[in-house]
């Protein structure tokens, strides 16, 4: 795979995944995605509830964008799904 094509969706933004889409956000265009609107929307002005992340480390993430839109992910061509075991 060309890497300079690659476009990453990072699918759930809990304590695990989040510190994953900054990092890759950081590299590479990257979506955080989650079906939870709020979770997203304090993203989106920089902010982590769960404190797994700081102000500072959400802005490192030039490429990193936030949806709870699933089209917003369609044209991405690598998915990470968080699996939870109950």
């Amino acid at each position: 795979m060309n890497l300079e094509k690659v476009k990453i969706a990072v699918i759930g933004q809990g304590y695990v995944w989040l510190p994953l889409a900054i990092e890759f956000g950081k590299k590479y265009p990257t979506i955080g995605f989650d079906v939870n609107e709020g979770r997203i929307d304090e993203l989106k002005k920089g902010f982590d509830h769960t404190n797994e992340a700081s102000p500072e480390q959400l802005s490192s993430a030039k490429q990193l964008t936030f949806s709870a839109n699933i089209n917003d992910i369609s044209a991405c061509n690598i998915y990470i799904i968080t699996f939870l075991r109950l």
